[in-house]
């Protein structure tokens, strides 16, 4: 999904989501999702998902997989952690993993809440407007 096409000066108050994810259709899923409940939408893959985070535009939120090709969660939020202006960015983790030591291991890093990749709407509703006041 391109930032372009979910940015517009219609809405200059949305806060902005970064969708960090491998899977085009679970960027495109989730982006029209955020993008419908109010917000603007950038996503990318992987490392580049980082360099978005430390970048100009400083997301509200970071949404991304448990694991990626070249971008781990604990590099992820260790980079975000070390930065002044992103250490207080939450990281919601979806996954399709069911290891209950890699889901522990996902919270011990950093991650503010990690959820079922095909988790109910609702429950991802409620913890992004806990995250996102």
């Amino acid at each position: 999904m391109a930032r372009e096409s979910l940015k517009t000066t219609e809405w200059p108050e949305r806060p902005l989501v970064l969708i960090i994810d491998e899977d085009e259709t679970a960027r495109d899923l989730y982006g029209h999702w955020f993008f419908a409940h109010g917000f603007q939408v950038m996503s990318a893959i992987g490392i580049r998902g980082l360099s978005l985070a430390l970048g100009l535009e400083r997301p509200r939120l970071i949404v991304t997989e448990l694991r990626a090709r070249d971008l781990t969660l604990s590099h992820l939020t260790a980079r975000l952690g070390s930065n002044e202006a992103t250490r207080c960015i939450p990281v919601v983790v979806l996954t399709r993993s069911c290891d209950p030591r890699a889901l522990a291991d996902a919270k011990a890093t950093g991650a503010a809440v990690v959820l079922p990749k095909l988790a109910d709407l609702e429950e991802l509703h409620a913890w992004v407007t806990a995250l996102c006041p």
